[in-house]
């Protein structure tokens, strides 16, 4: 047991009292700290450009008579902080910021007038006298409303979440609201600390209609405009779900955070916002998220910052999960079932890609990691080790790879074929059983072979979606089922020219390219 968390084995054995060291580890969990570091990096940076923006001057001015309350909620503002690292990135880089350099500085300067003025929170907040919160309003984000408002600050937010997403959010409903703050309270029954933590990082989130540019995005945040998330409205059908949503975006805040003011990455420490040399290496250097499917431009490479901030959040969600699936039965009556519509993410899921992160974060990106970061990630692999009682193999792949698998197959069953697609698939479903069939050969498989002989008879055109669907899931469970461990077939056929977790593994990408380019993953 890794003695860095600074607990004891009976302590570390009860995954409910793992909620306290992920709210309370410092520097990663600390909330107080984080904010503190993060003020003082923000605070630095302002001083840095009083020398040559004015503007600068009365705002820190205003911050230093505000108190503790003030200056977290100033600072914490989207608004404000994108205009103030705009206005940064324009002195030191000399790039065209996104919004005009006269809006960032009217910013500022409403945000210093109204501190004077008495404001207690940024200028978002301070112009939505009527803004509700998901919670506690002290220590949680409030809900972004499209009103009659039309001020300076609000048509500049707007501008910003156009630019950076593509659309605006939408006005939310009085029954978003009640979602929203249920999933809250949920949040609260589940991991008190850890959510509570988490949330007073995210400042303002924003409901989208899930349509237009935020087709296909369930939840959404970035490091360039942080203090700031978004939930699609159309997932708003289980508490269970949003909880985990909002959580895992709050999770992103808290990162950005640490960001600000730690060495996460390996050109945070060099003071700079460039990579290192580009090309194949870093191709080499990004870690393939094997449950995504890559698309047309392999949206599944992840570099060492969305790796990090991915393995962040899937081990906060497994211990998240872990405790939501023991307590169901006893809120269900309040909060419905966890499991559907919208499902969350099953505990088991949340482990093993946790424990792929963190293995392709050493392996692939450790150069690309500050030194916070790498401690981060070791800290992260404590935490893991000390809640999973049974991890994966190191290097196992093969469940990832059908957890892709399966997650395609029910995307085509959504959405039934039509036109050249139809032919696509049923080629597509013979090669997937030709390819199997090879892997159990070399296995010498042959009750598995013959239950492979099983797979749905050629259909009618309009049934070929569900036949594709059901041939894979065939496929995934015969392949799961021949597994010793349910993690790999390796050790079942040592000596092979070609591993067969590899062959399992060409399949998959193979027929995730062929239906990407037939467009039956659009």
């Amino acid at each position: 047991m890794d003695r860095r968390l600074g607990a004891d084995d009976a302590f570390l054995s009860d995954p409910s009292g793992m909620d306290a060291v992920l709210a309370r580890g410092r520097p990663f969990g600390d909330s107080g700290y984080l904010r503190e570091q993060t003020q003082a990096a923000f605070t630095f940076r302002l001083e840095k450009m009083a020398a040559f923006l004015p503007v600068a001057r009365p705002l820190l001015t205003a911050l230093e008579r505000a108190g503790e309350p003030a200056r977290y909620r100033v600072l914490g503002d989207p608004l404000v902080r994108y205009a103030l690292q705009q206005l940064l990135a324009r002195f030191v880089t000399g790039r065209r910021a996104a919004l005009a350099f006269e809006v960032c500085e009217a910013v500022l300067a409403e945000t210093a007038h109204r501190l004077t003025a008495g404001a207690t929170s940024g200028p978002l907040r301070d112009g939505s006298p009527e803004a509700r919160h998901v919670g506690d309003a002290s220590r949680t984000p409030w809900i972004w409303g499209e009103g009659p408002r039309d001020d300076m600050c609000a048509r500049a937010f707007r501008h910003v979440v156009a630019h950076e997403y593509g659309g605006a959010p939408c006005a939310p409903s009085a029954g978003d609201v009640v979602m929203l703050r249920k999933a809250t309270r949920l949040l609260g029954e589940i991991l008190p600390e850890t959510s509570r933590s988490a949330l007073g990082h995210a400042h303002v989130v924003g409901v989208t209609p899930g349509v237009g540019a935020w087709r296909g995005k369930s939840s959404s945040s970035q490091f360039r405009l942080a203090g700031a998330v978004f939930l699609n409205r159309r997932m708003f059908r289980n508490p269970w779900w949003v909880a985990e949503a909002l959580l895992h975006e709050c999770l992103h805040q808290k990162l950005y955070d640490f960001r600000h003011a730690h060495s996460l990455l390996a050109r945070d420490a060099r003071g700079t916002g460039g990579g290192t040399a580009g090309g194949l290496l870093d191709e080499l250097r990004k870690v393939v998220a094997l449950w995504n499917s890559p698309g047309l431009e392999a949206g599944n490479l992840w570099d060492a910052q969305r790796a990090v901030a991915a393995f962040h959040v899937y081990v906060h969600v497994a211990l998240f999960s872990t405790l939501a699936e023991r307590r169901a039965p006893e809120l269900r009556a309040v909060y419905g079932p966890p499991d559907a519509p919208c499902a969350m993410t099953p505990s088991r899921t949340a482990f093993e890609r946790a424990h792929y992160l963190g293995e392709g974060l050493r392996s692939v990106c450790w150069a690309e990691l500050g030194p916070a970061g790498r401690r981060m990630v070791d800290w992260l692999s404590s935490v893991l080790g000390a809640v999973d009682p049974a991890p994966p193999p190191p290097g196992s792949s093969l469940h990832l790879l059908l957890d892709r698998y399966l997650a395609e197959a029910r995307r085509i069953e959504k959405v039934p074929p039509a036109g050249a697609l139809v032919q696509r698939l049923a080629a597509l479903r013979e090669a997937e059983v030709d390819s199997t069939r090879a892997v159990l050969t070399g296995l010498g498989a042959q009750e598995q072979l013959d239950v492979l002989g099983c797979v749905p008879a050629q259909p009618s055109a309009q049934d070929e979606g569900a036949a594709f669907a059901e041939t894979r899931r065939l496929i995934a469970d015969t392949l799961l089922r021949l597994a010793p461990d349910g993690y790999s077939l390796n050790s079942l056929c040592p000596a092979a020219r070609v591993p067969p977790d590899e062959m399992v593994r060409q399949m998959v990408e193979a027929s995730s390219r062929e239906l990407a380019v037939a467009g039956g993953l659009a």
